[in-house]
């Protein structure tokens, strides 16, 4: 059980860049026990999806945030951190999706497949989306459940919620920027009851 097949497989070696050789390796080493266990000591309930979002993304990020809390980084710090490897894990995702929404994918295909997209971004296991409107040249909907939201919340690391945001955010606006534009108004992270996400097409 490792990083190189999670969003931030790429986290060893810029660990070792910030630092230094020995510094370096003894935090990628804590992170990948702590990652470790938290993967397998989860109850998945059978869901492929929601534990592919807890593997993949969740549980690097808390157990490389909370390695460098253990480590003696002030909280400010290790979210800075944390944040340059979600944007980088962020970037990564826009183009997987960017690859997907070819120059001649059309608005109307992906409107038509929006519940399928939502299941796979959002499941139903650890997620919970209402008030789906596909209508004209937009498409909305609200997250009331957010599995990012959760999972801080569980391990004492509420602050990262907005990272886990930005992710989402950053993904989208660029994946899907070819095609669609996206907004997120009201979000959970922020205190708010439901986040709103709204498609539109350019």
């Amino acid at each position: 059980m490792n990083y190189d097949k999670t969003e931030l497989n790429f986290l060893e070696k810029d660990v070792i860049r910030a630092f230094g050789e020995e510094e370096g390796r003894k935090i990628f080493l804590r992170a990948s026990k702590l990652y470790a266990e938290l993967a397998v000591t989860t109850d998945y309930q059978k869901s492929a999806t929601f534990e592919r979002q807890l593997r993949m993304l969740v549980y690097p990020v808390i157990a490389y945030y909370k390695t460098l809390l253990a480590f003696g980084y002030k909280t400010s710090s290790a979210l800075g951190l944390v944040r340059n490897e979600t944007e980088k894990a962020a970037a990564a995702c826009a183009d997987v999706l960017a690859s997907q929404m070819r120059p001649v994918f059309p608005y109307h295909a992906f409107k038509r497949n929006i519940k399928n997209f939502i299941e796979y971004k959002f499941p139903g296991r650890g997620w919970s989306v209402a008030d789906l409107k596909a209508r004209g040249r937009k498409i909305t909907f609200h997250i009331r459940e957010c599995l990012y939201c959760t999972v801080c919340d569980k391990f004492g690391c509420s602050e990262l919620r907005e990272v886990f945001c930005d992710y989402e955010r950053t993904a989208f606006s660029k994946g899907l920027g070819s095609a669609l534009t996206f907004d997120c108004g009201d979000r959970i992270a922020t205190g708010h009851d439901k986040c709103e996400f709204v498609f539109a097409k350019k």
